[in-house]
């Protein structure tokens, strides 16, 4: 399964999320990477998009 977060916003350059990262973690505001392929932990980020 894929990860989700939503997109907040960015400050200074950083794009940030909140993120739920699996059942029983806290609920955070985290940096992410805004360039497809970038590495991100151990994962790769693939993409975002808008819900429309």
């Amino acid at each position: 399964m894929s990860h989700v977060g939503i997109y907040v916003g960015t400050a200074g350059g950083q794009a940030y999320m909140v993120d739920a990262p699996h059942t029983g973690a806290d609920v955070r505001v985290e940096a992410f990477p805004t360039t497809v392929g970038a590495a991100w932990g151990t994962d790769v980020h693939l993409g975002a998009t808008r819900p429309g």
